[in-house]
């Protein structure tokens, strides 16, 4: 029997030895303290295996010494331990270093009683029927350190009782098992008092593993969901984990927001929710994403959720774990910017770039449709912003773009090139000409400029996708080339591009590159049209052009003129001609004939692009002619176009000596209005003014009414267009001045001009 105790006791040892190991690879704040206890335990349980299997009783009496001093300070450490663990009130009144001179007296005094015995003696006694076995004869000075012990004692069970009554609810288990086990050890040690084994030694060995998995491994279950709702509930992501049968196992605070069940969104979640989770034990996918998007009412949700499979040791689904997160905001922000990246700002039309790419993939996709490219843009618009002001234009910008939205329905796709170009790809069977129209009240909608009288006209240009495999912008470039043709006209709103119109923009370039070479080579000739007064004596001419071409023939100006209208090289032809016009006065001046005089022509853009004042200022100085001589027409549509400044233009020109005509008078809508505000030498009558009157009483009155008006300001007229001597006498009767027309002659050049005339 006494062998099989030892053998108890040597497992015991062993255990202890073993934590103690253990402990010796912790890096934790609490191993010192636990190692310090388990040194203490080893020695206090292999001291006493020695006491009981050894049978020389002085090895006897020093184990029994050194078992008692093991057990006092073991008593210590846990005392400390406990103080320490817990963070005891009586960390402050029990001092540790004097509590170690007084555990340093008592192990002295035990120290001392291997030679004077003065303690505790040995005496022999019989267990278990024939084993003999020395346990100590305790005197009376023993029971010091037995009080000393049972001190130290109390202090650590009032240290763990206190903290048991003061700690945290989710930590109380392990203080309690603390005590129990040391109460345990108490009991025993003192019932076992005086007996022949002292069994607590083994409470001992259970108390210290008690201790180290406390203070190592446990951790209380309710803790967990608490930390983790600690740690989650300031998350931006939802956490949510569900079992197989889609019964929730946690959830944070982000989850429950998400899964209100009186929200019809967070149903919709938790419904699909449940599913994933179920189907996941048909999916061997540790991971799975979903980008999924839940409405509440017409407002759509945007979610990023991952599953996650929960697997115990044998690789058997459990359940599963979902992290949900809001994407709305960031796809929100996202479709935002990227919304401003394919939209232009004022209109929220596609920009030029992104109509190209939808338009392209369209005609892609659909290789058998019929369809239309139509570009478009306002008439005068820089005039309108002139006028009105930029934000009035972009008023009328935005309303056009309403106006174009309007028929979405049988527009695939549209845009803004830039400045007032827009862009529409609809079906051919679906176009018509109104949907771009622009009437006055549309374009200045929802402004004080509401009832203003200025003509609003949208123009369009159309292509037919027919060679699908070029660029749009291509495409785009021969719609606006067919928008061109008709951009100034008062009839015309919409043009299509074909092979005449490929062919005229052809010419167009060729004739604009040509037209250097032109001036520089002498290739425009001057050509002059007779004035004459009623008996038909010439006095003058109007200079007109005509272009020699090298490989064309002799071209009129109705061939060119409206190209260099259009892309702005008219002022370099005007220019040209002014300077003819002056040498060949020069001329006639040098030859006696002062009398004669040369009408010339100042188209609209040269008001833009040249200095004219300063040009007529540099003839006079290089030529020398007589100002008189030089007569100066300006067309009466030209004159609209910055009133104020054209008005003072005209008065220095007046001013020098020049004679202003106003050309074309009657052609606008504002004739006599212009009349009164501006004051010009001589006007002239516009030809198609003239064919409309004559075949009428009424406008013959108008006519009449015109000249009389001028007879009375003072003012000679002109009359063009002259073919028949009936009109003439007509005309003279009225009052006219001057006649110009087939009936006095056709243009002709100088040399012709001067042997019939002069």
């Amino acid at each position: 029997m006494k062998i099989i105790i030892g053998l108890v006791l040597s497992v015991a040892l062993i255990i202890t030895g073993f934590y103690l190991w253990k402990t010796s690879k912790k890096n934790h704040r609490m191993a010192p303290s636990v190692s310090n206890m388990l040194w203490a335990g080893f020695s206090m349980v292999f001291f006493y295996v020695v006491a009981l299997m050894v049978e020389v009783a002085r090895v006897v009496l020093f184990a029994y010494c050194a078992y008692y001093i093991s057990v006092a300070w073991l008593l210590f450490f846990l005392l400390y331990f406990s103080l320490e663990y817990t963070e005891n009130f009586l960390e402050d009144i029990v001092r540790k270093d004097f509590m170690m001179i007084l555990l340093g007296i008592d192990s002295l005094a035990l120290v001392w009683n291997f030679f004077s015995q003065k303690m505790f003696g040995l005496k022999v006694e019989i267990v278990f029927g024939s084993a003999i076995i020395y346990k100590p004869d305790m005197h009376d000075l023993f029971f010091v350190h037995y009080a000393f012990m049972l001190l130290i004692t109390v202090l650590c069970l009032i240290g763990l009782l206190h903290r048991f009554f003061t700690a945290p609810s989710f930590y109380r288990m392990k203080y309690f098992m603390i005590a129990i086990i040391f109460g345990g050890m108490v009991v025993l040690n003192i019932k076992g008092f005086g007996q022949s084994l002292d069994y607590s030694v083994l409470a001992y060995v259970a108390e210290m593993i008690c201790i180290y998995y406390c203070a190592f491994v446990y951790t209380p279950q309710r803790l967990l969901p608490k930390t983790l709702t600690k740690v989650t509930g300031n998350m931006s992501v939802g956490i949510l984990a569900l079992d197989l049968e889609g019964r929730k196992i946690y959830s944070n605070r982000i989850v429950e927001e998400y899964l209100n069940p009186f929200d019809p969104l967070q149903d919709d979640m938790s419904r699909d929710l449940e599913k994933w989770c179920r189907e996941q034990s048909r999916n061997h996918t540790d991971e799975t994403v979903f980008e999924e998007t839940f409405y509440k009412g017409i407002v759509p949700r945007f979610f990023k959720i991952q599953l996650q499979r929960v697997e115990d040791n044998k690789k058997q689904l459990q359940g599963c774990y979902f992290i949900i997160q809001d994407r709305t905001e960031e796809i929100n922000e996202l479709k935002k910017k990227q919304h401003l990246a394919t939209h232009d700002r004022l209109t929220d039309l596609y920009i030029k770039e992104h109509f190209y790419e939808q338009t392209e993939k369209y005609i892609k996709s659909h290789p058998e449709e019929e369809l239309y490219i139509v570009c478009t843009d306002i008439k005068d618009f820089k005039m309108i912003n002139d006028f009105f002001g930029s934000r009035m234009g972009d008023a009328v910008l935005m309303n056009y773009a309403d106006k174009i939205r309007k028929n979405e329905d049988k527009i695939i796709t549209y845009g803004r090139l830039g400045n007032d170009n827009f862009a529409i790809l609809m079906k051919k069977e679906d176009f018509k000409e109104e949907y771009f129209d622009l009437t006055t009240q549309e374009a200045f909608a929802g402004s004080t400029y509401s009832e203003v009288a200025f003509q609003i006209i949208a123009y369009a240009g159309v292509y037919q996708v027919v060679e699908r495999d070029l660029l749009v912008s291509v495409m785009c470039g021969r719609a606006r080339m067919a928008l061109n043709t008709v951009k100034g006209s008062r009839t015309h709103k919409v043009a299509y591009y074909d092979n005449v119109l490929r062919d005229n923009i052809l010419l167009e370039q060729e004739l604009s590159k040509e037209l250097e070479e032109a001036i520089a080579g002498e290739q425009l000739q001057m050509y002059l049209q007779p004035q004459a007064v009623a008996d038909e004596t010439v006095i003058g001419a109007e200079a007109l052009i005509r272009w020699n071409h090298p490989t064309r023939g002799t071209l009129g100006p109705d061939v060119f003129i409206p190209i260099f209208e259009r892309n702005g090289l008219i002022t370099e032809v005007d220019k040209y001609m002014w300077e003819a016009a002056c040498k060949q006065l020069r001329k006639w001046q040098d030859a006696g004939k002062k009398d004669l005089y040369i009408s010339v022509n100042i188209s609209p853009k040269d008001f833009y692009f040249v200095d004219v004042y300063q040009s007529f200022v540099d003839l006079l100085e290089k030529y020398k002619i007589q100002p008189k001589s030089l007569k100066l027409e300006i067309t009466e549509s030209a004159l609209m176009m910055d009133f104020e400044r054209h008005r003072e233009l005209i008065n220095k020109l007046r001013a020098l000596g020049f004679v202003v005509e106003m050309d074309d008078f009657g052609s606008a809508y504002s004739s006599l209005n212009m009349l009164k505000d501006i004051e010009v030498d001589v006007l002239k009558l516009d030809m198609a003014f003239l064919r409309q009157s004559q075949n009428t009483e009424r406008g013959q009155a108008i006519l009449q009414m015109i000249v009389g008006l001028a007879k009375r300001l003072g003012i000679p007229v002109i009359s063009e267009g002259v073919e028949t001597v009936e009109q003439l006498r007509f005309l003279a009767d009225l009052g006219c001045d001057v006649f110009q027309g087939f009936y006095l002659g056709k243009p002709m050049d100088v040399k012709q001009f001067e042997s019939r005339y002069l």
